[in-house]
């Protein structure tokens, strides 16, 4: 069997497309990269739960836990065979794909480029060779390719706004996101999540790690603006995006609300029952020296910190809010979440798994 060409079916043995069952004949498919990650699991769930029938994209080495107890086939892709990706996009004969996956931690600034825009060129290319006729096909990217609304003279950023990514991982997502929009033959949409968090998520478990130790700590000497979208949010607009007649288009996604890292503190703290800390204003320069040891540090194990010099780039702006009108006014949005909801259901989880 050529590289790149197989799938993972029952018992994780691989075989080639077997017919589906009589019960998902009429069904439409779709093919989710990124599926081993926080929001692909969840993307997994909502796809299955419209009747779809999903195919996971993975890489050999990814952990597969969460996928293994889903009715979903595994697919082993391999981003840099077009010809192997070709293959099983052929014989998948897909009518929805998301691409999902990406890079957003790396060392060096040629790692966001190779896997978050030219991965995704190469899945375009391995699209054409198939020959295949999408439905649709949406590109996840994110507010970070916008940059904060810091830059922005009205205060917020929209899809008509000049971009000003202040990250690798934003300028690497832009790039993506301009060879997409020259891409007439494919019909595609856009999504940029601002950031995303709910259970099996870790980067702001840190957050909720330390106000149970009493710290509260704030970057900058100046209120944020932040913005959230909690992942069941997150994932049923992309599935609704996905099956919608609107095509070409790019939308921004949050939970419609604007908050302080004060306010998203206060919440953290009564749902861990935290009823006293001690809090702590660190200077962005402080921040960053800090970062720069850490990676320093990191580096001799080759690790990457969680607090790097790219996520002091992103703390240091001030304001992340941005128009998630269009997406109202095409697919309906509404979120079921707001911060005060998403966080109590994400916070029970930790607890639950004994992380906080």
């Amino acid at each position: 069997m050529e590289k790149g060409s197989q799938v993972s079916g029952e018992n994780g043995k691989e075989e080639m497309f077997k017919p589906l069952l009589c019960k998902t004949m009429n069904s439409k498919k779709i093919l989710i990269t990124g599926t081993s990650g926080f929001v692909g699991g969840f993307l997994v769930e909502e796809a299955l739960s419209r009747g779809l029938t999903v195919h996971s994209a993975v890489r050999r080495s990814s952990k597969t836990d969460i996928l293994d107890t889903l009715d979903t086939t595994l697919v082993y892709f391999d981003f840099e065979d077009i010809d192997g990706m070709a293959q099983i996009l052929r014989k998948g004969s897909y009518d929805y794909i998301i691409h999902n996956a990406g890079l957003t931690k790396a060392k060096a600034k040629e790692a966001y480029f190779k896997v978050n825009e030219q991965y995704l060129r190469n899945l375009i290319e391995a699209i054409r060779n198939a020959d295949l006729q999408l439905d649709k096909f949406l590109f996840v990217s994110s507010l970070a390719a916008y940059g904060p609304a810091d830059y922005q003279s009205d205060g917020i950023v929209k899809e008509t706004s000049t971009p000003h990514p202040v990250t690798n991982y934003g300028r690497s997502k832009l790039a993506a996101e301009q060879y997409l929009k020259k891409q007439q033959d494919i019909p595609y949409n856009i999504i940029r999540p601002t950031a995303v968090y709910g259970p099996r998520e870790y980067d702001l478990l840190t957050v909720y790690q330390t106000l149970a130790k009493h710290i509260e700590a704030y970057v900058g000497l100046t209120k944020q603006r932040l913005t959230f979208v909690y992942v069941r949010d997150l994932v049923r607009a992309m599935l609704d995006i996905v099956m919608s007649d609107h095509e070409d288009a790019g939308y921004f996604i949050t939970d419609g609300n604007s908050y302080t890292a004060q306010q998203m503190n206060a919440i953290v703290k009564r749902e861990l029952g935290i009823t006293w800390t001690l809090p702590i204003k660190l200077p962005i320069l402080l921040v960053k020296i800090i970062a720069f040891c850490s990676e320093k540090i990191a580096g001799l194990s080759g690790n990457y910190p969680p607090l790097n010099i790219e996520k002091v780039n992103e703390l240091r702006a001030r304001d992340w809010s941005c128009d998630v009108s269009p997406l109202e006014n095409d697919i309906g949005f509404k979120p079921k979440y707001d911060l005060e909801c998403g966080l109590k259901e994400t916070i029970t989880w930790c607890k639950e798994n004994k992380l906080v």
